[in-house]
């Protein structure tokens, strides 16, 4: 049994830049597919190129046959075509994407940009983004997506977030929450870590989905980028 939470709002101005998908594949509802996004701010369109990456991830995706999908290349073709779609609309900017699949205790997906996926199995905490690279960004129709790839252990737990997450709730804080906290309540404790103590406020857009295999909480290990 999957379940998928996930909290999305904007910090600092009226609009979120940020923008999420998660949904099973619809030939197979074993394989749960996910991206997250994050439009770059200081330039117009960074709200229309996350959410155009998203749409057009799950568009590629859902009519991959999910065997490919369990293989990297496959998700460097999802992606990239997701790089030329933003980059195709003269209303979009620029954003960070990254995309996976869950299916039969693996995960593997790619990435590009600043945003983040996290493994917390019951042993230890993986970064799996780490290496990714940020520049050209997606919507260049030149992005440079790095793969990776994990099994899963009993009780895992996968945590997608973009840069207004870990910059304001910090690493190891965002890691202890998603695994002393159950479902939404851990995304709304690191929200909380998130805001200004004084006014409350967001610093950034705030995007996070957890994808659980279940309810329990994962006893706190050391984190291992």
């Amino acid at each position: 049994m999957v379940e998928v939470h996930a909290i999305s709002e904007p910090g600092g101005h009226p609009v979120n830049e940020d923008a999420y998908l998660c949904e099973y594949h619809p030939a197979a509802p074993d394989c749960w597919l996910c991206c997250v996004a994050d439009g770059q701010g200081g330039r117009a369109g960074g709200e229309r190129a996350a959410r155009l990456a998203c749409q057009s991830v799950m568009q590629v995706a859902c009519r991959t046959p999910a065997g490919m999908l369990a293989a990297a290349p496959a998700w460097d073709f999802v992606l990239q075509a997701a790089d030329q779609a933003v980059a195709g609309d003269p209303q979009a900017g620029f954003s960070t994407l990254l995309g996976f699949c869950i299916r039969r205790g693996r995960i593997v997906g790619a990435s590009s940009g600043d945003s983040a996926v996290v493994l917390l199995n019951r042993a230890n905490a993986i970064v799996l983004t780490t290496g990714q690279i940020k520049n050209p960004p997606v919507g260049s129709g030149s992005a440079v997506f790095t793969a990776f790839a994990a099994d899963l252990d009993e009780g895992w737990r996968v945590l997608a977030v973009t840069d207004g997450v870990w910059k304001y709730v910090g690493w190891d804080q965002m890691i202890g929450e998603a695994q002393s906290h159950l479902g939404q309540a851990a995304l709304g404790e690191m929200m909380g870590l998130a805001r200004l103590p004084r006014s409350g406020e967001l610093q950034d857009d705030f995007t996070a989905v957890l994808v659980a295999a279940s309810a329990e909480p994962i006893a706190a290990p050391a984190p291992a980028a």
